[in-house]
């Protein structure tokens, strides 16, 4: 910063340094008001994780810190947030580790959706033979501290291993009732397993919020429909395809097939849009593996990262078996969540699907030969038509959930207030000249005078 114009001069009068320093001081004043008196507070180092490699999952969004008690806990709003989950659980503790609970706005016959997703830092030398699990437990709770869960599930991923994104769901009872009474909602998030025990891990939190009554009627088939998957479909470029690291940066693709280069414990993530009276169907087609090239894994989630069953999970890759396959056994409606076959019921939510395509690590003691990449062409999709009375946009409030980069970390304020900030600064360096040129011209005047 410019040094005030009474500091320029060592032979200036005391009349023109007295009549420079109101402007100084005025200069001043504009710098601590627009550019703050204090640097913003930083993290603590020990809470911070490490940054993953760059083909592994990296959890993105807006920081938040949960709290130790309901008491103490952060609003969270629908959208996505990303917060440190400091140590996962020991072996003599049921493998509970860091918890943290959070505030939910809720309003009488509401329902809210939860969802982490955690990842570690890919093993260094392969996955060892007994291996760590990790997971990530979510509970509702009342401002009284009892359970109002209605549905969930723990761990959806690779979590007795802790190889890659490990996504856990929770729905919360109807806010109101007698399930869930109360006006207030609360959401405890626990870090469960001993992978990375005594290494920070960020955690995506997503939150979405039902309105009352959503969706109803009749299942849209009564018995599943057996797929083996998408027609082969030539990719539109002959170059690897960017996915994205993770559910917040996954970038929207259109139908059609994709390559993709893969490296073991890579993790690709794309988004689709999937409507009522649609099927999503995906195909994987080996093109090129090493020797031991190991296992690849495919899962679809909906809108609010509930599994969805397309009959994925993980195979291994084979020369002789190069191609696998599947789909929706129902095209989405919103009914099917009544529905008595649980991979129909899966297919309700309508709205930006998500699927994650992941080699797994190896084991530890496979050949090194097998590490090099492979390459797929991955193809998505999308059979049928909007229904007539398909709803415009999302049925649920969720919010932001989408990020443009990786983890947005600036103090606590999200990447807008970064540039506004950035812009602010310019132009208090330009005001700052300014005043200080006008400063030095009434001194040389006064001197003249």
């Amino acid at each position: 910063m410019t040094r005030p114009a009474r500091a320029r001069g060592a032979h200036a009068r005391t009349t023109g340094t007295r009549a420079a320093a109101p402007v100084a001081a005025l200069a001043l004043a504009l710098a601590l008001v627009l550019g703050g008196a204090a640097p913003a507070a930083q993290a603590d180092p020990a809470d911070e994780a490490a940054t993953p490699p760059a083909h592994a999952y990296q959890a993105a969004g807006p920081e938040v810190s949960g709290a130790a008690s309901q008491a103490q806990a952060p609003l969270l709003l629908p959208g996505i947030h990303r917060d440190i989950f400091a140590l996962g659980g020991q072996s003599d503790d049921e493998n509970l580790g860091t918890e943290k609970y959070y505030r939910i706005a809720v309003s009488s016959g509401q329902r809210v959706h939860a969802a982490t997703t955690v990842a570690a830092p890919p093993y260094s030398d392969g996955i060892p033979e007994t291996a760590d699990e990790l997971s990530m437990a979510l509970t509702f709770l009342t401002a009284g501290g009892e359970d109002c869960e209605d549905d969930g599930d723990d761990g959806t991923g690779q979590w007795r291993t802790g190889d890659g994104p490990i996504t856990s769901t929770a729905i919360s009872g109807v806010v109101g009732w007698d399930g869930c009474p109360g006006d207030q909602l609360f959401l405890r998030i626990t870090r469960t397993g001993t992978r990375a025990g005594d290494s920070p891990l960020p955690v995506e939190i997503q939150i979405a919020v039902e309105p009352a009554g959503v969706g109803g009627g009749s299942p849209a088939v009564t018995e599943e429909v057996e797929d083996s998957g998408a027609g082969p479909v030539p990719p539109a470029q002959d170059e690897p395809f960017a996915p994205g690291r993770s559910f917040a940066t996954a970038p929207e693709v259109a139908p059609g097939s994709y390559i993709l280069e893969l490296v073991p414990g890579e993790v690709g993530v794309v988004r689709i849009g999937v409507q009522e009276g649609q099927r999503l169907r995906w195909r994987v087609e080996v093109t090129s593996q090493p020797e031991g090239a190991g296992e690849l894994a495919l899962r679809a989630f909906n809108p609010v990262r509930e599994q969805v069953t397309v009959h994925g999970g993980s195979w291994v890759m084979s020369p002789g078996d190069r191609v696998a396959g599947g789909g929706m056994t129902s095209p989405v409606d919103r009914g099917n969540r009544g529905s008595e076959l649980p991979s129909v019921a899966s297919a309700w939510l309508p709205g930006t699907h998500y699927v994650t395509l992941q080699r797994l690590q190896r084991s530890a003691d496979a050949e090194p030969a097998g590490a090099e990449p492979a390459t797929v062409v991955l193809t998505l999709e999308v059979e049928g038509e909007p229904s007539g009375d398909a709803p415009e946009g999302s049925v649920l409030d969720l919010g932001e959930t989408t990020v443009t980069s990786g983890p947005l970390s600036f103090a606590g304020i999200d990447a807008s207030w970064g540039r506004l900030a950035m812009f602010g600064g310019a132009g208090l360096l330009t005001l700052l000249g300014l005043l200080t040129g006008i400063a030095g011209m009434l001194v040389l005047r006064m001197r003249r005078g």
